[in-house]
């Protein structure tokens, strides 16, 4: 597995994203403290995120989503999902939707190294 700089908290609210999507089936990270709410978010998001990514659901459905999860506990996550929204909306283009996903793939750059490294290895596992 690569270098992960996630708290062990971080890493089990990750988890529990990947396990609640029927993304991965089981895996257990031993963490003394329970994944904060923001934690818990961005772990959902990131997740969907990781779909999106897949083509596992549209780029406007993925804002929406990310954002109403967003708005009451990352602020200023919420409104840069609402600005990417509103450029979205205006001009709804391939362009549009690669620049944000880069931009929004850098924001979860470690969540989402995490959960390729974590779903390769369960994939593994399995084999």
């Amino acid at each position: 597995m690569t270098t992960i700089f996630l708290s062990h908290s971080q890493q089990a609210a990750l988890q529990q994203a990947l396990i609640s999507n029927k993304l991965l089936n089981s895996y257990s990270l031993k963490c003394d403290n329970a994944p904060s709410a923001e934690q818990q978010t961005y772990s959902l998001i990131a997740v969907m995120l990781y779909r999106f990514k897949k083509q596992k659901i549209t780029w406007s459905s993925f804002l929406t989503t990310a954002t109403n999860a967003a708005n009451s506990v990352c602020p200023w996550l919420a409104s840069e999902l609402v600005r990417c929204q509103q450029t979205y909306q205006a001009q709804p283009n391939d362009s549009v939707i690669s620049q944000q996903s880069a931009f929004i793939s850098g924001i979860f750059s470690e969540e989402l190294a995490y959960i390729d490294a974590l779903l390769e290895s369960d994939v593994q596992g399995a084999v």
